[in-house]
């Protein structure tokens, strides 16, 4: 069992639970075959769920003695495998997600509960569930609120904070609200993502009063939990830069 993973606790998740103990995916209750090497990756992807788990890592855990074609090959095969458990899709994904030449993430919400087989055993009483982060992105025309999960900033009609910008990328930056976590992350754009004028590599997390700027867009980040919060984060134009 990992160190990450709450004893005597099964990972749920849409409509799975996990449990690591027994090697067992079921699916509202009713098994789903996974291969041995397979269910452990995805048990090491949901323990770490939202951080990415690198390909090193995965290697060092379960490929120790691999070459690296046939590790590249293995991961491969049994993140395949993962996904057709999951029916989950490669290239719209709701659980395993692909972080290109570095590893995967599990995106997906996962919630810790007790393991049924000892239902009979007294539980200690639950912490209060965290609240949700609000986050709300104005722009000159239109508010966008941002619920839990990814959202995609950039000039794609179809990302879900679209900035009608030549000086921003198709697919500019990642934004993933996960209760009272926010984080940013860029999407190898060309003028770049920066949280308080500092260029942002791999994945960064956000706090009330940060300051985004997506290429030549600048963004106050006003984050609120509960159900009655009513941040914003106003998108402000700055003067064109350096195309980079």
């Amino acid at each position: 069992m990992s160190p990450n993973q709450p004893a005597g606790r099964v990972a749920r998740f849409g409509a799975f639970d996990l449990d690591a103990r027994t090697g067992e995916l079921r699916k509202r209750g009713v098994r789903v075959r996974l291969q041995e090497q397979p269910f452990q990756l995805l048990a090491i992807l949901v323990e770490r769920a939202g951080g990415l788990v690198t390909r090193d890592e995965i290697r060092l855990r379960l490929w120790t003695t691999s070459t690296t074609i046939a590790f590249d090959q293995a991961v491969n095969n049994a993140v395949a495998k993962i996904r057709i458990a999951l029916s989950d899709s490669a290239e719209s994904p709701r659980f395993v997600e692909t972080l290109a030449r570095r590893g995967y993430r599990f995106i997906e919400n996962v919630e810790w509960v007790g393991d049924p087989g000892d239902a009979a055993a007294p539980q200690p009483a639950a912490a209060p569930a965290a609240r949700a982060a609000i986050v709300r992105l104005t722009t000159d025309d239109r508010t966008v609120v941002l619920t839990e999960g990814c959202h995609i900033v950039g000039r794609d009609p179809d990302a879900s904070v679209w900035i009608d910008s030549a000086v921003v990328s198709r697919h500019h930056a990642r934004l993933v609200v996960q209760r009272d976590r926010i984080t940013i992350e860029d999407l190898d754009s060309r003028n770049g993502t920066f949280v308080n004028g500092a260029r942002v590599a791999g994945m960064s997390a956000l706090a009330h009063g940060d300051q985004i700027r997506i290429a030549t867009h600048a963004l106050v980040v006003h984050v609120s939990i509960g159900k009655t919060a009513n941040g914003t984060a106003d998108i402000v134009p700055q003067p064109a830069g350096e195309r980079r």
